[in-house]
């Protein structure tokens, strides 16, 4: 007659007779199995998880001879500013992701960059979502999805649009930054006069030098943090004339930048 034999069955037909020593002995082999299976686990998917998962601040998009301070850096309109990355690159498919809010969108023309039309007001939609941008891929944008997101509350807090809506647009910009700092021109272009208020921040893909394909299409994982973006309001000079305008953004340590004249 045959017995169906299983580890537990073993040790109670043997409980009496298996010393410490050979308990001792089954743990290691146990743990030797273990080992040998993490080990041979491809090192490509050891790779994937790192190099796909995440999101790591690195990317900044800032007025030129800005001094940073922890909040988004203020500028009015034309902004002169630069793009790049610290730490590991270059990051490709570089997108900017706008934040307006409503008077500016309600009276938006257009976003220009270097003179050309970047975004309209048909690139942008309400903000309906705790986070953006979406998480997802959208193919008939190109968009690619991505790791990184941002909080609408905090994005609401920075702007002081506590309880207000918001629109925002997401488009691509460039196809790789390095660490030295492009240059570009930003206008926000409005049809009428307005509370102007637009945020821009960065997103972009980093991969490994093992060139890994771990999704298709490869979301971002590379970003702009609130204290290395920028925040576009009316022209400085109106600002600094404005006594309430100026001490609501100096309460939230929204720090001004003043643009050299050429």
């Amino acid at each position: 007659m045959f017995h169906t034999f299983t580890p537990y069955a073993f040790l109670n037909n043997h409980n009496n007779k298996i010393s410490g020593e050979t308990l001792k002995k089954l743990a290691i082999y146990t743990l030797l199995i273990l080992n040998l299976i993490l080990l041979t686990t491809p090192a490509v998917f050891a790779d994937c998880q790192i190099e796909c998962g995440g999101c790591a601040y690195t990317i900044k998009v800032i007025p030129v001879d800005a001094t940073e301070t922890g909040e988004p850096l203020v500028t009015g309109t034309p902004a002169n500013l630069i793009i790049f990355h610290t730490g590991v690159g270059p990051i490709k498919n570089v997108w900017l992701l706008i934040v307006l809010n409503k008077p500016t969108y309600d009276n938006l023309d257009q976003i220009t960059i270097d003179g050309e039309t970047f975004m309209t007001k048909t690139d942008f939609t309400p903000v309906i979502t705790k986070d953006i941008p979406p998480l997802l891929p959208n193919s008939a944008t190109g968009y690619p999805g991505t790791t990184c997101q941002y909080n609408v509350f905090a994005i609401k807090d920075k702007m002081n649009e506590k309880g207000n809506p918001l629109y925002y647009g997401v488009k691509f910009f460039l196809n790789k930054i390095t660490t030295m700092p492009r240059p570009f021109t930003l206008a926000v272009k409005l049809t009428a006069s307005a509370d102007l208020k637009a945020l821009i921040l960065a997103l972009g893909r980093y991969d490994s030098n093992l060139n890994i394909d771990c999704i298709r299409p490869q979301p971002f994982n590379r970003c702009s943090s609130f204290s290395k973006s920028t925040f576009v309001v009316p022209e400085i000079a109106t600002i600094v004339l404005s006594a309430a305008p100026f001490a609501a953004l100096g309460a939230f340590g929204i720090s001004m930048v003043k643009r050299r004249k050429k």
